[in-house]
């Protein structure tokens, strides 16, 4: 019920929107990486198959020629890493990106090198990764994955300052939002819903900022207050779930149970899991 399904919902998006920009250049990269004469058979051989994703099959002809050669081109080591990062095998991955890096200063590799700390769930490395790289690739885009890991992080400042670099380019409710957010996970309340106040009067039929301010106000238990913002978000998309769910813990709240039961029902209904929980707290008779 808290913010924190918004949240992860918008960081997921903001993230993924990044990530697959970059990986079709990751991708590019391995293609462009193999020979088109003179070369082994085996890297051949993988680099079709990395072409054709058998991640496993690369990987095991990558490790035929690194352990039948004494003297292993860099590259092969950033081939396998790609391979192993595509298979789920994060810390090999690592080991070999690092030993790529160690002699190649790439965009590309430090972009994997990124992606692979974000599967270990190591934010605070990610995030260095990508400011290093914003030395060299400063673009929106880059700045944009900066803010969703800054604000895995809790570098909330961080993903502040980049958040208002993005908004002095282009004005965007979404980014707003996340704005807010960042107020909100700092427990400055005020400034939080003065940024969400704010999208809701230059772009009203914005529907995440009645979202956001409901469930800020659900949060600080103003639950009158929540049930303002959420009404007003129904009169843009009555037929919203996570809103109607909102006003169904609100309503229950202020034990206007019929109407709050009937609301939180038919959220569930609608996909709403976490209503469950509230329906059996609130709705079911325990007898």
């Amino acid at each position: 019920m808290s913010a924190n399904a918004s949240v992860n919902n918008l960081i997921s998006v903001c993230t993924a929107f990044v990530i697959t920009a970059l990986v079709l250049t990751n991708v590019a990269f391995v293609s462009g990486q193999s020979k088109t004469t003179d070369a082994a058979a085996l890297e051949m051989k993988a680099d079709t198959l990395l072409g054709q994703q058998d991640y496993a099959g690369a990987i095991t002809l990558f490790n035929k020629i690194i352990s039948s050669s004494k003297n292993v081109k860099d590259e092969i080591y950033y081939k396998r890493a790609f391979a192993l990062y595509n298979a789920g095998d994060y810390d090999k991955a690592l080991a070999d990106v690092n030993r790529y890096l160690t002699n190649h200063n790439e965009f590309q590799a430090r972009a994997l090198r990124a992606y692979i700390y974000q599967e270990l769930g190591d934010f605070k490395k990610e995030l260095a990764e990508i400011t290093e790289i914003m030395k060299t690739n400063d673009s929106p885009d880059m700045v944009r994955w900066r803010v969703s890991i800054a604000m895995e992080a809790g570098e909330y400042e961080l993903a502040q300052q980049d958040i208002k670099r993005l908004l002095a380019l282009n004005s965007n409710p979404e980014l707003e939002s996340y704005l807010a957010l960042t107020y909100y996970y700092q427990e400055n309340m005020d400034s939080a819903m003065s940024v969400v106040n704010k999208i809701i009067k230059d772009k009203p039929d914005f529907v995440q900022a009645y979202l956001y301010a409901g469930s800020f106000m659900l949060e600080e238990e103003n639950y009158n207050l929540a049930l303002e913002y959420i009404n007003s978000g129904l009169g843009h998309d009555p037929a919203n779930p996570s809103l109607m769910f909102y006003k169904g813990v609100a309503l229950a709240e202020l034990k206007n149970l019929d109407e709050g039961c009937r609301c939180l029902y038919k959220a569930f209904s609608s996909g709403v899991d976490d209503a469950a929980d509230y329906l059996k707290e609130y709705c079911y008779s325990s007898e």
